[in-house]
């Protein structure tokens, strides 16, 4: 394990909070099927209740059931110094012995698809975060064709999260000589990556991985995450198992789930959020004790207008 993450895993042994959201939202859309109500799963939702992530104004608006600020939905500030990846980073922390909380969320370029997630560092043995994704308009997947392997897309493009690993804490606001470090919050350590989906329309399933994964305030590597399970229901929403990567015959160890939604024409745009109670770093393979983390990903269909490098190696979109 890195150095710098000794001294604050032993003295921040952070659990995580169980959320209690509020079912879903309406997506707007309809016409995907018989249900288009876009519902995230309790345990990627976790004690986020709702974030209203909107580019266009650049404002970041959270329910959170944490001790984030007085009013119940409020709106965070914009700071470009949490930005990571791609995703729009936001802030707030009432005071300095209140908790810092980071929101990092993106929309596809079509705005059709939006993704975020907010989080705390721990503070008095505790970790408040979750993710929140929507679509606007319909659910339409690509066109199937009757060649073989037909109704398969890929989708790839950057990944972001955050973790209760206390990071520096440069970012917290300043505390008065001499407070005890018992009371004091921690500021959350990000996490970049990669992520690549195969979503395969026919068989209704996705499947994919997130990589070169790391701690941005440390440079500290992490292992790869396995995206597995996947099922897309008829109003284009998926969720899955997030398991470890293992490159041996031994078993593939539940590490988490993901979740999210297609939208766009022909299904042009994914979006959703990563959810992992365990960590490991790539060095040693040693699990990071009691770490956690919550990932977002907004990413763009492989053969389409502005996708990702790694497309060049997937086969070309039909019908769009």
């Amino acid at each position: 394990m890195h150095m710098k993450l000794i001294a604050p895993m032993a003295l921040f042994l952070l659990a995580a909070c169980g959320g209690n959201p509020l079912g879903g939202g309406d997506d707007g859309g309809g016409g995907g099927g018989a249900d288009d109500t876009i519902t995230v799963p309790e345990n990627v939702r976790n004690n986020v209740n709702n974030i209203a992530y909107d580019a266009a104004t650049d404002t970041f608006r959270v329910e959170i059931e944490a001790f984030d600020t007085s009013p119940v939905v409020a709106t965070w500030a914009r700071d470009a110094g949490f930005d990571t990846a791609g995703y729009r980073g936001y802030a707030v922390q009432e005071d300095p012995l209140d908790r810092l909380f980071i929101g990092l969320g993106k929309t596809s370029d079509d705005g059709t698809v939006t993704a975020a997630v907010a989080g705390d560092g721990g503070q008095f043995n505790k970790f408040y975060s979750g993710g929140d994704y929507t679509r606007s308009g319909a659910f339409t997947p690509p066109a199937g064709t009757a060649d073989p392997g037909s109704g398969q897309v890929s989708y790839a493009g950057s990944y972001a999260g955050l973790t209760n690993i206390p990071g520096p804490g440069g970012d917290l606001l300043p505390v008065a000589p001499g407070t005890d470090p018992e009371v004091l919050p921690n500021q959350a350590s990000r996490v970049a990556g990669d992520i690549f989906l195969n979503a395969n329309f026919g068989d209704n399933a996705v499947n994919g991985a997130v990589y070169n994964r790391v701690l941005v305030d440390y440079g500290f590597g992490l292992q790869s995450v396995i995206l597995v399970g996947g099922v897309i229901a008829a109003n284009g929403t998926f969720a899955g198992q997030a398991e470890r990567w293992v490159n041996d015959d031994s078993s593939q160890p539940v590490v988490g789930e993901f979740a999210g939604v297609f939208g766009g024409a022909n299904a042009g745009n994914v979006g959703g959020v990563v959810a992992l109670e365990e960590l490991y770093g790539t060095a040693t393979g040693e699990v990071l004790e009691a770490a956690q983390e919550r990932g977002v990903f907004v990413l763009r269909q492989c053969g389409l207008t502005g996708d990702a490098a790694i497309c060049d190696g997937a086969l070309p979109d039909f019908g769009n």
